[in-house]
């Protein structure tokens, strides 16, 4: 798992310190600490050896010696800067002249704090930093729970590993995963995929609606009539590598059935979860899907990972017969509560929010801790309901 990005909050008024630290407190991703400077030192980095990777400097009314202190440093000694202040030319153009990325007028905006703060992230990663996950949710039977798993997996991603995290609702004609989180659509993802060719991320996040736990969420929403030939599976593929290059997860809920739009995501996909029900008619479509992706599209099968959805120890079929059946080794399980999943439908709370407690959230922050890399120690008497999908 990425290392969450440090940020420190320095400057002489507490009031303000305490408001930005709240407004950045939750944020995934973000490390924050705060230092209210009361000596004789005008320098926010003081007697600091271990620098932050970002700094968030809040001037006052000494806002010449505040800054000149800024200018003083070393060049070893500096980190990006976001300055904070009043509204005025000059104390903006000074900040800019001692190297502040940034000026924001108080109170700051979050989401332009946040804006700022994830351009530095980007700026300070590596050349050859691997690019984020791709997690790819199909059905093997329509009414399997693909679209389920994947809302309430990206949201795990989010709320119990801190990452960012990207959903793709990729079904272009009844998409329906912003209802799951009391979103309206924005329907930005056909104009996202038309303009991938000249778009950075800021511009990509302007097409997403943001869910207050920080999951961002890109779908079709609208009235429109889309099908595959519509979509140039060109740009799509440069959509994905922005998405990576910028979340360290992207889910992609995928509609049933296999063209050159969600071919595309399969190929592209570090894990492709194949979500079926444990009954013989899904076990016979999904021996066909996965035949045709690993025969027909060179998928390997250790990218591959079968998950079980409404499972019910007390039915015939065992997890035996269906890893037989399939000629898999390995399944994940996800219980069976159809009431608290539809309730939490329903009224637009995800699943982790409404019972977080329940035996299907346990197991989906369970899946998404071992897609993430994180290891956890399966609780006692769950027997096969916990089961690894990566590959580790």
């Amino acid at each position: 798992m990425k290392a969450k990005m440090t940020v420190l909050i320095a400057g002489r008024n507490a009031q303000e310190l305490e408001e930005l630290e709240q407004m950045l407190a939750n944020e995934p991703g973000l490390s924050i600490s705060k230092r209210l400077i009361t000596n004789g030192h005008s320098d926010p980095l003081h007697n600091i050896t271990d620098l932050p990777d970002a700094l968030v400097f809040c001037t006052t009314v000494a806002w010449e010696d505040e800054l000149k202190s800024l200018d003083e440093r070393p060049a070893s000694g500096r980190v990006p800067t976001l300055v904070t202040g009043p509204e005025n030319t000059t104390v903006m153009r000074t900040a800019m002249q001692v190297g502040a990325r940034d000026y924001f007028i108080f109170p700051v905006q979050k989401q332009e704090l946040l804006e700022a703060l994830w351009r530095i992230e980007r700026e300070l990663q590596p050349s050859g930093k691997q690019e984020g996950d791709l997690f790819a949710v199909i059905n093997a039977k329509g009414g399997s729970g693909a679209s389920t798993i994947a809302g309430v997996l990206a949201h795990s991603l989010v709320e119990r590993i801190e990452e960012r995290v990207a959903l793709l609702d990729m079904d272009l004609q009844f998409g329906h995963l912003a209802s799951a989180f009391d979103l309206k659509e924005s329907g930005g993802l056909i104009d996202a995929i038309l303009r991938a060719d000249n778009m950075d991320l800021l511009a990509l996040e302007g097409h997403m609606v943001k869910h207050k736990s920080g999951l961002h969420l890109l779908g079709n929403g609208t009235d429109q009539l889309v099908v595959p030939g519509d979509i140039d599976e060109s740009q799509l593929q440069k959509l994905l590598i922005l998405l990576r290059s910028g979340y360290d997860h992207t889910v992609v809920d995928l509609p049933r059935q296999i063209d050159g739009v969600t071919g595309g995501v399969l190929e592209s996909a570090d894990r492709v979860l194949v979500v079926m029900q444990q009954t013989i008619a899904h076990i016979q479509d999904a021996r066909r899907l996965l035949h045709y992706l690993t025969r027909y599209m060179g998928i390997p099968t250790d990218r591959i990972g079968v998950v079980v959805n409404r499972w019910n120890k007390r039915l015939t079929l065992t997890t035996a017969d269906i890893e037989k059946a399939l000629g898999i080794g390995d399944l994940t399980c996800i219980p069976n509560d159809y009431a608290k999943v539809a309730e939490s439908a329903n009224l637009g709370v995800p699943l982790l929010e409404a019972a977080p407690s329940s035996m299907v959230s346990r197991s989906m922050v369970q899946m998404a801790e071992t897609l993430s890399g994180k290891k956890v120690v399966p609780q006692s008497g769950l027997g096969r309901v916990w089961r690894k999908l990566a590959g580790a």
